[in-house]
Protein backbone atom coordinates (compact mmCIF):
# COMPACT_ATOMS: atom_id res chain seq x y z
CA UNK A 1 0.00 0.00 0.00
CA UNK A 2 1.24 3.50 -0.77
CA UNK A 3 2.42 5.90 1.88
CA UNK A 4 -0.31 7.75 3.71
CA UNK A 5 -0.96 9.70 6.86
CA UNK A 6 -3.82 8.45 9.00
CA UNK A 7 -4.87 12.07 9.52
CA UNK A 8 -5.34 12.45 5.76
CA UNK A 9 -7.38 9.24 5.59
CA UNK A 10 -9.67 10.23 8.46
CA UNK A 11 -10.15 13.71 7.03
CA UNK A 12 -11.15 12.29 3.64
CA UNK A 13 -13.47 9.72 5.23
CA UNK A 14 -15.24 12.50 7.14
CA UNK A 15 -15.69 14.47 3.90
CA UNK A 16 -17.08 11.35 2.23
CA UNK A 17 -19.59 10.81 5.04
CA UNK A 18 -20.93 14.36 4.82
CA UNK A 19 -21.05 14.23 1.02
CA UNK A 20 -22.81 10.84 0.97
CA UNK A 21 -25.60 11.66 3.42
CA UNK A 22 -26.06 15.20 2.09
CA UNK A 23 -26.40 14.04 -1.52
CA UNK A 24 -29.34 11.76 -0.68
CA UNK A 25 -30.64 13.67 2.35
CA UNK A 26 -30.68 10.38 4.21
CA UNK A 27 -28.45 8.48 6.59
CA UNK A 28 -26.79 8.75 9.97
CA UNK A 29 -23.81 11.11 9.86
CA UNK A 30 -23.31 11.47 13.64
CA UNK A 31 -22.47 7.86 14.43
CA UNK A 32 -20.39 7.57 11.28
CA UNK A 33 -18.35 10.66 12.10
CA UNK A 34 -17.87 9.43 15.66
CA UNK A 35 -16.44 6.10 14.48
CA UNK A 36 -14.15 7.47 11.76
CA UNK A 37 -10.92 7.29 13.76
CA UNK A 38 -11.67 3.80 15.08
CA UNK A 39 -12.44 2.24 11.69
CA UNK A 40 -9.66 4.08 9.87
CA UNK A 41 -6.97 3.01 12.33
CA UNK A 42 -8.40 -0.51 12.42
CA UNK A 43 -8.34 -0.95 8.63
CA UNK A 44 -5.18 1.03 7.85
CA UNK A 45 -2.93 0.28 10.82
CA UNK A 46 -4.19 -2.63 12.86
CA UNK A 47 -5.83 -5.40 10.87
CA UNK A 48 -3.88 -7.85 8.74
CA UNK A 49 -5.93 -7.93 5.53
CA UNK A 50 -5.54 -8.06 1.76
CA UNK A 51 -8.47 -6.32 0.04
CA UNK A 52 -7.43 -7.61 -3.40
CA UNK A 53 -8.00 -11.21 -2.29
CA UNK A 54 -11.21 -10.69 -0.29
CA UNK A 55 -13.17 -13.88 0.30
CA UNK A 56 -16.19 -14.56 2.45
CA UNK A 57 -14.44 -17.29 4.48
CA UNK A 58 -11.83 -14.89 5.89
CA UNK A 59 -9.28 -17.61 6.54
CA UNK A 60 -5.81 -16.40 7.55
CA UNK A 61 -6.79 -12.75 7.79
CA UNK A 62 -8.20 -10.49 10.48
CA UNK A 63 -11.96 -10.00 10.30
CA UNK A 64 -14.30 -7.14 11.12
CA UNK A 65 -18.05 -7.38 11.64
CA UNK A 66 -20.12 -4.22 11.75
CA UNK A 67 -22.92 -4.64 14.26
CA UNK A 68 -24.48 -1.19 13.95
CA UNK A 69 -25.15 -1.01 10.22
CA UNK A 70 -26.69 2.45 10.28
CA UNK A 71 -23.15 3.82 10.33
CA UNK A 72 -22.65 2.39 6.86
CA UNK A 73 -21.27 5.67 5.43
CA UNK A 74 -18.06 5.39 7.46
CA UNK A 75 -17.77 1.67 6.76
CA UNK A 76 -18.20 2.14 3.01
CA UNK A 77 -15.74 5.03 2.87
CA UNK A 78 -13.05 3.17 4.81
CA UNK A 79 -13.51 0.05 2.66
CA UNK A 80 -13.24 2.11 -0.52
CA UNK A 81 -10.12 3.98 0.60
CA UNK A 82 -8.53 0.71 1.75
CA UNK A 83 -9.01 -0.70 -1.76
CA UNK A 84 -11.95 -3.07 -1.47
CA UNK A 85 -13.83 -1.28 -4.25
CA UNK A 86 -13.57 1.88 -6.38
CA UNK A 87 -14.02 5.14 -4.44
CA UNK A 88 -16.24 6.45 -7.25
CA UNK A 89 -18.93 4.03 -6.07
CA UNK A 90 -19.38 6.13 -2.90
CA UNK A 91 -21.43 8.54 -5.05
CA UNK A 92 -24.11 5.85 -5.37
CA UNK A 93 -24.83 5.67 -1.63
CA UNK A 94 -28.50 4.80 -0.93
CA UNK A 95 -29.52 5.22 -4.56
CA UNK A 96 -31.66 2.71 -6.44
CA UNK A 97 -29.62 -0.24 -7.63
CA UNK A 98 -26.57 0.70 -5.56
CA UNK A 99 -24.57 -1.83 -3.58
CA UNK A 100 -24.17 0.87 -0.91
CA UNK A 101 -27.49 0.82 0.91
CA UNK A 102 -28.39 2.14 4.37
CA UNK A 103 -27.31 -1.09 6.03
CA UNK A 104 -24.55 -3.25 4.52
CA UNK A 105 -25.62 -6.66 3.26
CA UNK A 106 -23.61 -9.48 1.69
CA UNK A 107 -26.29 -10.06 -0.97
CA UNK A 108 -24.96 -6.92 -2.70
CA UNK A 109 -21.61 -8.70 -3.26
CA UNK A 110 -19.65 -5.73 -1.96
CA UNK A 111 -16.10 -6.76 -1.05
CA UNK A 112 -15.43 -6.24 2.64
CA UNK A 113 -19.01 -6.94 3.75
CA UNK A 114 -19.47 -10.40 5.28
CA UNK A 115 -22.75 -10.04 7.18
CA UNK A 116 -25.98 -8.10 7.02
CA UNK A 117 -25.92 -5.54 9.76
CA UNK A 118 -29.50 -4.35 9.75
CA UNK A 119 -30.34 -6.23 12.93
CA UNK A 120 -28.44 -4.09 15.40
CA UNK A 121 -26.27 -5.99 17.84
CA UNK A 122 -26.03 -9.23 15.89
CA UNK A 123 -22.43 -8.56 14.88
CA UNK A 124 -21.20 -9.48 18.34
CA UNK A 125 -22.59 -13.01 18.17
CA UNK A 126 -21.28 -13.42 14.60
CA UNK A 127 -17.84 -12.21 15.71
CA UNK A 128 -17.81 -14.68 18.61
CA UNK A 129 -18.69 -17.49 16.22
CA UNK A 130 -15.98 -16.40 13.77
CA UNK A 131 -13.40 -16.21 16.57
CA UNK A 132 -14.30 -19.70 17.78
CA UNK A 133 -14.06 -21.00 14.21
CA UNK A 134 -10.63 -19.45 13.80
CA UNK A 135 -9.51 -21.04 17.07
CA UNK A 136 -10.82 -24.48 16.04
CA UNK A 137 -9.11 -24.15 12.64
CA UNK A 138 -5.78 -23.10 14.14
CA UNK A 139 -6.09 -19.65 12.52
CA UNK A 140 -4.34 -17.12 14.77
CA UNK A 141 -5.78 -14.01 13.10
CA UNK A 142 -8.04 -11.69 15.09
CA UNK A 143 -11.75 -10.86 14.92
CA UNK A 144 -13.09 -7.36 15.60
CA UNK A 145 -16.60 -6.00 15.90
CA UNK A 146 -18.22 -2.66 16.62
CA UNK A 147 -21.50 -2.59 18.53
CA UNK A 148 -22.36 0.94 19.47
Amino acid sequence: MSDYKIEDITSQVRRDIIRMVTDVQSGHPGGSLGCTDFLSVLYFEQMEINPSTFSMDGANEDLFFLSNGHISPVFYSVLAHRGYFDKKELATFRKLGSRLQGHPSPDKKLPGVRIASGSLGQGLSVAIGAALTKKLNGDSKLVYTLAR
